[in-house]
């Protein structure tokens, strides 16, 4: 079938660039939308208390009766991780492999008001016919199986979204890339490629999977007491690798984890991972057995580890410590926030009597693409336009490099940012429109409903503390009937400073009593005298400035 002629094209960068994570392409064949991928992002340090972060949908909602389908790659939090509050907003028909639908739809049953059943499975040799475009896939290789990349195919050429990939000639079944198929769309034409930039810094190649199998297995073979691996709940090629050393090496496997049980009863009911009978354990049966014969798996709240083992360290973890003797395997490669944590977590395994074993330094572990396979990519698909998304800016440009090295023209080259508008429109690409764009930040049961000026007073209090002075008055009498009443947190140990508590409370008083005295008393003139005047008092004396709550009332 002949696909009809489109007239304008737009791609549009939601989340996923200038950034690890959080990916979210909004691809326009003239008035029908196509969403690519709604993952979320691990927040940042500064981020302080919030949970996770997603894009903002405020463009998609506006626009929400154009959206025809949504897309996911695989099955990881990036990839899928914002489709339960993306559907909250939108009702549109989600595609992806069978294991990154049965994830998507376990995510799903936390949002207990949501009623969504419009999904549908796909795979390499499907292919899905919409008004102006055609939507195929090919099989790529990453950390989990059934991971895909995306082909729109338009009248003007293909779209093709990689999601996140890397090349292995050594990849077993369900992790295979299926390379012929790939350059097949390279072939028929590409008018622009979307690829990972994730290791775009990175030369060379990375590391295959068998390597890494064979040092997990030799670490196994080299331990003695138990051993307790720290790993990325949705990292099934890592799980799979640690349960076929334990097998090798005769151990039975207890798993610590709500998450880590829920990916393994969806990946083991779809034969997406092997597991031996009779292997897995339950954790309170370990002390049945000799530390030799046993492995631990391990991994937080949403699929984060390292907090976990600081627990276990501590001896604070409800269900599993840290003892001497024990070896402490952590599979998990720590993002760069991340990597101040995992020094600290290390230092407190030691301190607890474990050997602490990481992932060796001679090889480059990642479910990314390293420099070589990022060329190869681009020399498979031989894209018009290429644009690097999934990674922070500094990896967008590296990307962008490596397609001029390989012969790209730096015109056809687009670096794009959150909400930029790349179009298409007689035969040529150009950028320079926006469409709104930002952060939601998920915090407990709110959504959006922490932003700038929350997050600020969390820093405020982070900081220097907060100033509390309680005040009640009689305005007819003008006098003050009770207090002032100082509470202090986090700003100074109150024992010790008596004088200052008693100095501010004074200066409360003369506030207060001159308020009381004027013709035009007003509250809020009250409120902001106190604070101007005590934050000048305060500085003053200690050079810290905490966040100061008048409360006043009245009788």
């Amino acid at each position: 079938m002949t696909i009809k002629k489109a007239k304008n094209i737009k791609i549009i960068p939601l989340g996923g660039v200038d950034e690890s994570g959080k990916n979210l392409y909004v691809v326009e064949i003239d008035e029908d939308i196509f969403i690519l991928d709604a993952g979320l992002m691990f927040p940042e340090n500064e981020l302080l208390g919030i949970d996770i972060v997603i894009p903002d949908f405020k463009y998609l909602e506006e626009n929400k009766d154009r959206i025809k389908a949504i897309f996911l790659t695989h099955g990881h939090e990036d990839a899928i991780g914002a489709l339960p509050y993306l559907l909250q907003k939108v009702k549109a028909p989600v595609y992806g492999t069978e294991l990154t639908i049965a994830l998507a739809k376990s995510a799903l049953k936390e949002h207990r008001k949501l009623r969504f059943k419009n999904f549908h499975i796909v795979d390499a040799e499907t292919t899905l016919s919409f008004a102006k475009i055609d939507v195929s896939f090919f099989r790529t290789t990453h950390t989990i199986p059934d991971s895909v990349g995306i082909v729109l195919e338009t009248s003007e050429g293909s779209i093709v979204y990689t999601g996140d990939f890397k090349f292995d000639q050594s990849a077993k079944d369900g992790y295979a890339s299926d390379l012929s198929h790939i350059a097949e769309f390279g072939e028929k034409g590409v008018l622009a490629l979307l690829s990972d930039s994730s290791e775009a810094e990175h030369q060379g190649t990375t590391s295959s999977d068998s390597l890494i199998e064979e040092e997990i297995r030799h670490a196994f073979r080299m331990a003695d007491g138990r051993i307790i691996v720290a790993c990325v709940a949705s990292n099934l090629i890592r799980l799979q690798q640690v349960l076929d050393a334990s097998v090798a090496t005769k151990r039975k496997v207890a798993i610590v984890g709500k998450e880590l049980e829920r990916v393994f009863e969806i990946a083991g009911s779809l034969d997406k991972i092997i597991i031996n009978e009779d292997l897995i354990i339950p954790l309170k049966d370990v002390k049945k057995y000799n530390d030799e014969e046993i492995t631990i798996i391990e991994t937080g709240n949403l699929g984060e580890p390292i907090q976990s083992l600081q627990l276990m360290t501590k001896g604070n973890h409800p269900q599993l410590n840290i003892k001497p003797g024990d070896t402490v395997y952590i599979t998990t490669t720590p993002s760069p926030s991340l990597e101040t944590m995992m020094a600290k977590t290390m230092d407190m395994l030691y301190k607890a009597g474990a050997k602490v074993l990481t992932m060796s330094n001679s090889l480059f572990i990642s479910g990314h693409a390293s420099q070589e396979d990022l060329k190869l990519m681009i020399n498979l698909l031989k894209p018009r336009y290429f644009v690097p998304v999934h990674g922070e800016y500094r990896m967008l440009i590296s990307h962008a490099k490596l397609a001029h090295e390989v012969g790209m023209a730096k015109s056809n080259v687009f670096i794009v940012g959150k909400g930029e508008i790349l179009e298409y429109k007689n035969d040529k690409m150009t950028a320079g429109n926006r469409v709104y764009s930002g952060n939601t930040l998920i915090d407990g049961l709110g959504v959006g409903d922490v932003g700038n000026i929350v997050l600020r007073d969390r820093k405020l209090l982070s900081e220097d503390g907060i100033f509390i002075v309680v005040v009640t008055l009689n305005r007819k009498t003008k006098t003050i009937t009770s207090g002032p009443e100082i509470i202090s947190r986090g700003f100074i140990y109150v024992r010790e400073s008596e004088h200052l508590i008693e100095e501010s409370s004074k200066v409360v008083t003369k506030i207060v009593e001159k308020n009381l005295q004027e013709t035009g008393f007003e509250w809020a003139k009250l409120k902001q005298d106190i604070r101007d005047q005590l934050n000048r008092y305060l500085f003053e004396q200690t050079k810290r400035r905490p966040m100061i709550l008048p409360i006043i009332m009245e009788v």
